[in-house]
């Protein structure tokens, strides 16, 4: 492949020619523009992440300003994370085959060899990872012939120019400065099952999308998910407007020109200090700003407790009524406080569905079903976790039982997987304390049931 550099601005380009366009994210950037790091006097072509490669730090941290969104986003690794990791012997029962949770010294010594973080902590942060970047960047690490991995953040990772693979990764705290990139990027070689003398690589989890042989695209990422982000947050800020009176336009006041003529005139009779008493117009504009100055006072948020008054001195019409001087015309909003939590509602809804989360789950109603009762919620719980985590367990799963089964020299029966939380109704519990932990639709109740995870 060869490769033409150029330099613009301050940062260094490298353009590639004849590139196989089939190694190009489509949600990245266009033929031409991969950039180079050098590392340790060697230059490392990089695939950006996104047109800017800043794409997962523009999507997180949108997904960091609003607590509605991130605890929707929680709630899906809430979900995957279930009751834990571990391992499970597959037995066959009646047709169907039982999961039952399996333990020896084998992957006692394993755990134990997890100091900080843990072996949980670790499954945690994959998932998390995986949930809200779309890819989880494990750091594979032997330590005495045993598979010890903990999570590095997506946001430092990027990978190498594939050819045709991914060899190597690159990790860097800011991909924004090319000469702190040159100074603080560190190489890492991508896993390789076939390169059993690499003690220290990272293994790249991400579920499989068409167009996307870098890095994977989260769920949420979708511009029409980012666009219901920022509307929930502009709803949010107008909202505080809408409260606060004074940060909307409220009220037109409206005022006779005759009032500021006999203020002027007034203040000038009074005027008795000076010489040249102020010209009249002076007077008149004083009299104005003065009067502006404490209507807007008036309806200040400095001045938001106690009664507001305004006193309106005014004439008598020929018919006796009053005549004011003063008048104050409210202006209707289009959107009031009401309205504006109905469209944040469905800015929320949207979201949710989204982000794969079942709108009951988020608090949310469709107008249809699902609206939060407590039955609804246990069905919409038990499908969520049974139908909708199936895909990214697997990323985890996959990983323990190529790598780490293979390390431990486990039974072939034995498994990694993950306990479900299976919510049960009151009459099949009357005590309402018990937690069944399931994977598939065999349940058993009562005080000699026990503790088991079934597929069919």
């Amino acid at each position: 492949m060869a490769i033409e550099k150029i330099k613009v601005g301050t940062r260094r380009i490298a353009m590639t020619k004849h590139a196989d366009a089939g190694q190009r994210d489509t949600t990245g950037v266009k033929p031409g523009t991969e950039r180079t790091v050098n590392v340790d006097k060697k230059s490392y072509i990089y695939y950006p992440w996104g047109d800017n490669n800043i794409l997962p730090n523009e999507r997180v941290k949108l997904l960091r300003s609003n607590g509605d969104a991130q605890n929707l986003v929680q709630a899906r690794i809430d979900f995957l994370y279930g009751g834990g990791f571990g391992f499970f012997k597959h037995v066959k029962k009646d047709n169907i085959i039982i999961r039952e949770p399996f333990t020896n010294d084998a992957i006692e010594e394993y755990i134990d060899a997890y100091n900080v973080p843990d072996l949980s902590e670790v499954i945690d942060r994959a998932l998390t990872s995986i949930v809200e970047t779309g890819n989880a960047f494990i750091r594979r690490n032997v330590v005495e012939d045993l598979p010890i991995y903990s999570v590095k953040d997506s946001l430092i990772m990027r990978a190498t120019l594939a050819d045709p693979i991914v060899k190597t990764y690159l990790l860097c705290p800011d991909w924004t400065d090319q000469d702190a990139m040159d100074k603080h990027t560190s190489v890492m070689p991508a896993y390789n099952p076939e390169s059993t003398d690499v003690m220290d690589s990272i293994v790249h989890l991400r579920p499989y999308q068409s167009g996307q042989p870098y890095y994977g695209y989260a769920q949420y990422w979708g511009d029409q998910s980012v666009h219901w982000i920022e509307v929930m947050n502009y709803i949010a800020s107008s909202m505080i407007g809408t409260v606060k009176h004074n940060k909307n336009l409220a009220h037109v006041v409206r005022v006779a020109s005759r009032y500021f003529d006999e203020m002027a005139a007034s203040a000038s009779l009074d005027d008795t200090t000076s010489d040249e008493p102020e010209d009249f117009e002076k007077q008149k504009d004083k009299a104005r700003d003065e009067f502006y100055k404490s209507i807007e006072n008036i309806f200040s948020e400095k001045n938001d407790t106690g009664p507001r008054l305004i006193f309106d001195e005014c004439d008598l019409t020929p018919d006796g009524k009053l005549s004011g001087f003063i008048q104050f015309e409210e202006i209707k909003r289009s959107l009031n406080a009401k309205e504006l939590n109905e469209a944040y509602q469905l800015a929320l809804l949207a979201f949710s569905n989204a982000s794969r989360m079942l709108p009951s789950l988020a608090g949310v109603s469709d107008g249809k079903m699902l609206g939060g009762s407590g039955s609804e919620l246990k069905v919409a719980a038990n499908f969520q976790q049974h139908f909708r985590t199936a895909r990214e367990r697997k990323l985890i799963t996959g990983l323990f039982n190529s790598d780490v089964k293979k390390a431990l020299k486990l039974p072939k029966d034995v498994y990694a997987g993950f306990h479900d939380i299976l919510l049960v109704s009151d009459d099949k519990n009357p005590a309402g304390v018990e937690q069944k932990k399931t994977s598939g639709l065999k349940q058993e109740t009562g005080d000699k049931a026990e503790e088991t995870d079934t597929e069919k």
